[in-house]
């Protein structure tokens, strides 16, 4: 499978935020996006999800206009996992990753057995068996993203998008979703595409980054090869120390502590 942008742009009150950015994304890799505030990270998963529609060129999946693609199809094929997914009724836990299967559930038809089997395995692997009950506006941000996590795994789609999806989990859960997630690109063959604010993490989990500013593209390649004092400096504006780490096997950035 591939995701294509095609000299896509996007406006929102005359303010161009991404501006004619043309990329491909494949089957079998971890990419990031990152780039300061701004730039047009998020904005750009809204538009290769679907969610926005560019102001000129295109979004496609296998040369398909997503644009075309139906709601169900969308479902189908993409999802999604923010820092900020709001749920507004008193849903418990077990509810809400049922949601994931969803889009494969037929109008007033009841789950299937694969259905209630595949929630049970993914609510085991995320590790929050333990709070099946629980009210989902009862939990803590961490608690409640781990779900949202699991609602999206369920989801069962070729393309995983990820906006700060470990922004309120702790390291260990951070660590372990990370696992999850790369394993289903390296099995499965998923494409993911993750924002980050933390450059570390982006470097050790990714197969390539995507650097951007001013909603344009300054760099995008193998994650090693193109994270570099200098680019960090272009981008971020801030002066930086980037070494390859042997314990991560990664490049690491390190910055002044004064």
């Amino acid at each position: 499978m591939e995701i294509s942008l095609h000299n896509i742009s996007f406006a929102y009150n005359n303010d161009m935020i991404i501006k004619k950015m043309s990329c491909s994304f494949v089957s079998g890799n971890f990419y990031s996006i990152i780039g300061p505030n701004g730039s047009g990270k998020t904005t750009l998963l809204d538009l290769i999800s679907g969610f926005l529609n560019p102001s000129s060129g295109d979004v496609c999946i296998n040369e398909t206009p997503i644009l075309s693609f139906s709601k169900k199809e969308i479902s189908k094929n993409i999802a999604l996992v923010s820092q900020d997914y709001a749920i507004n009724f008193p849903f418990n836990v077990q509810e809400v990753v049922m949601m994931g299967r969803h889009p494969y559930i037929s109008r007033f038809s009841h789950p299937s057995s694969n259905d209630i089997k595949r929630v049970k395995r993914i609510m085991e692997l995320c590790g929050i068996c333990h709070l099946y009950d629980r009210k989902i506006n009862e939990l803590s941000g961490g608690e409640r993203q781990r779900c949202v996590f699991a609602r999206a795994l369920c989801q069962d789609t070729p393309i995983l998008l990820l906006d700060e999806a470990f922004s309120n989990m702790d390291i260990n859960h951070t660590l372990h979703m990370l696992r999850l997630v790369k394993q289903a690109v390296k099995e499965n063959n998923k494409i993911v595409i993750s924002v980050f604010h933390d450059l570390n993490l982006a470097s050790s989990w990714s197969d390539a980054l995507l650097m951007l500013k001013g909603g344009e593209i300054k760099a995008f390649g193998n994650a090693q090869g193109i994270l570099t004092q200098q680019a960090i400096k272009d981008v971020f504006d801030v002066v930086s120390l980037v070494e390859f780490n042997e314990h991560v096997q990664a490049k690491q950035v390190y910055y002044p502590s004064i």
